[in-house]
């Protein structure tokens, strides 16, 4: 069960750079939760940290082949499931 806690699901500002999830929820309201889901952000998609600012604020994510850039208040507002590369590729196939 231990093993499983890096699963749960998080914040997408918590996820490290490098990392890939699998989005949950959209935990906004209004016209940044339709602009995030405009912007592809919707549960069930692959999402990886590409990078970030070097002052931490905002990160590049890259979801559905596009390299999107969000503010980490309102990635915050996304909770993610971390998964591994090898579930990753196996969910690609």
């Amino acid at each position: 069960m231990e093993g499983n806690l890096d699963r749960e699901p998080k914040a997408l500002s918590d996820l490290s750079v490098g990392q890939t999830g699998v989005m949950r929820s959209v935990n906004a309201t209004g016209m940044v939760r339709n602009r995030l889901l405009d912007l592809g952000f919707l549960p069930g998609t692959t999402v990886t940290v590409v990078r970030r600012a070097p002052l931490g604020d905002p990160t590049a994510y890259k979801v559905r082949g596009a390299m999107l850039a969000l503010r980490h208040e309102d990635a915050s507002l996304v909770a993610a499931e971390p998964i591994t590369d090898l579930q990753a590729e196996a969910e690609q196939c």
